[in-house]
């Protein structure tokens, strides 16, 4: 097996110097900074946010996953543009988009506005991503360097979930949660600025536009993300998500044949054959679930149960994403050309959903003692598995499908931040009411008074007129009740990981895969 050699013209010369190449790297990693920027510190804001907009829980949860709704359904057709118009074009478009979108959520005044914000960030987020792991792929063609050059690029994923909590923490101590998005536009313009100068232009010679499967696409992840979402939220059985499910089935089919048949599609559904592929794929989805599911629970349980100011959640988040950051360059660099993909991968799996289980601990006190542990075992096992399952996805292809896969692992991964908040959130939310409300009939509440303080703490506030000798009980019995629901929410992950640890040990490729040459093609 020889190193690669990319196909006549599928992508422009890289630069000259080795030094313009990571120089360029730099800047496409500012990109995804920020795309992962957005999604921590929005998570490390809600209680801002709802405090001042007095948002209901079911549209809290939208306002963060409007930004992966927008990213999911749009990944695909943006990384298909890119390789037909020119990656650091779509890069630098989708960085204008983003910038434009945090723009609107700096001067948002509605939970309407914020979430119209978010979703026009998430489909700028949606064209730096491929775009930018794909101007990676084709400015390293040697199989290791490129791995090396990815873990960079995921640790840049890493930097930002890191410093997401701590800028936002950082700002809240001092100013409104609109300026958390203030961030957001600095690495938005140093990206769109600088990547004209840094980063070289690369493009697939021959990708055509398959206009048919880009709405099919779009519509079909749409549909499917939308009600996951809303779903938790009202009901997985009333009509309107049942229509979606249905507007997913059918688009779902008739996208398969279409992409099937044609001769340049905008995913290769032969991809698929390869079970290597395939379970990377799930690999990509099931730990960004499990990671930011991991995050989101331990923000709400740091704030609403420990009582813990929004920097100081950012500063104990760092076991978490610190980690991650430190383990995904070591991994990169390091371990994957000694063990290989599998056991890197599963083992990532293993960790994080070891690190879930192990947030059982906590207890109604807030205490950080019993937490900490838990999230360090996480971003190891984050730290593990990023570099290498992206590396996978990218290099079991042939160049000048590398676009596709960067699309393709993108989309996984962002499914992934979609289902973590969507589906472990949405549990917390629905379940503690319930536990609250139980809690408080078994100590002798009567029922409409135990409803008014349910319906306070569930709106992020107190409840009113609570008598002096309830008062004592009522604070006792939230911090249970809302510890017991993320108790829920970190078994359900954690079993989830574990669960997908199989299919990774028996199906990811061992070894990098090394391209045959164009001639040996």
């Amino acid at each position: 097996m020889t190193v690669s050699l990319p196909a006549q013209g599928a992508r422009a010369a890289a630069p000259g110097s080795g030094r313009a190449r990571w120089l360029g790297l730099l800047v496409v990693c500012l990109g995804v900074m920020m795309a992962f920027v957005d999604v921590t510190s929005t998570i490390s804001a809600l209680g801002d946010i709802q405090g001042d907009l007095h948002v209901t829980a079911s549209t809290l949860v939208w306002i963060t996953s409007a930004y992966s709704l927008a990213v999911v359904s749009f990944v695909m057709s943006a990384g298909t543009l890119g390789d037909m118009m020119g990656r650091r074009r779509v890069f630098s478009l989708g960085a204008a988009v983003f910038l434009a979108g945090s723009l609107v959520a700096v001067f948002a005044n509605s939970s309407g506005m914020l979430v119209t914000a978010q979703a026009i960030a998430g489909v700028g987020g949606a064209a730096v991503l491929p775009t930018s792991l794909a101007i990676v792929s084709a400015t390293f063609t040697d199989p290791h360097e490129r791995t090396a050059a990815i873990g960079i690029w995921a640790a840049c994923s890493g930097v930002g979930l890191a410093v997401g909590p701590v800028l936002a923490g950082a700002v809240l101590e001092h100013f409104s949660w609109h300026a958390v998005y203030i961030a957001n536009i600095v690495l938005a313009s140093l990206a769109l600025l600088l990547a004209p100068v840094l980063v070289t232009e690369s493009k697939h010679p021959t990708r055509k536009l398959d206009p048919a499967g880009l709405v099919l696409g779009t519509v079909m992840t749409a549909s499917a993300t939308y009600a996951i979402i809303q779903g938790g939220a009202t009901g997985y059985a009333t009509a309107p998500i049942i229509t979606m499910y249905v507007v997913f089935a059918v688009s779902l089919v008739v996208f398969v044949r279409v992409e099937l048949r044609h001769p340049d599609p905008m995913l290769d559904l032969r991809l698929f054959r390869s079970a290597s592929f395939s379970a990377v794929m799930g690999v990509a989805a099931i730990s960004v679930f499990g990671l930011v599911g991991v995050a989101l629970l331990s923000v709400l349980y740091m704030e609403r149960v420990g009582q813990v100011s929004p920097l100081d959640v950012g500063v104990r988040l760092l076991p978490l994403f610190g980690t991650f950051l430190l383990v995904t360059v070591v991994a990169a660099r390091v371990l994957v050309r000694r063990v290989g993909f599998t056991l890197l991968i599963t083992a990532g799996l293993v960790f994080i959903g070891a690190g879930s289980l192990a947030l059982l601990a906590t207890d109604s006190s807030g205490g950080y003692g019993a937490m900490w542990p838990g999230l360090l075992v996480a971003g190891i096992g984050a730290g593990l598995l990023t570099a290498p399952s992206t590396a996978a996805a990218v290099n079991s292809v042939p160049p000048q499908q590398e676009g596709m896969a960067a699309a393709a692992v993108n989309m996984a991964r962002q499914l992934g931040t979609v289902l973590g908040p969507s589906m472990l959130g949405t549990i917390v939310t629905s379940r503690f009411p319930r536990n609250l409300h139980d809690r408080l009939i078994e100590a002798g509440i009567p029922s409409p008074q135990a409803d008014k303080i349910v319906e306070g703490a569930s709106h992020g506030g107190g409840a009113t007129d609570i008598p002096a000798s309830l008062a004592h009980l009522v604070g006792t019995a939230a911090p249970r009740a809302f510890t017991d629901a993320v108790h829920v929410g970190n078994v359900v992950g954690g079993v989830v990981l574990l669960v997908m640890a199989v299919p990774a040990a028996l199906f990811v490729r061992h070894k990098l895969h090394c391209h045959p040459t164009s001639a040996e093609t």
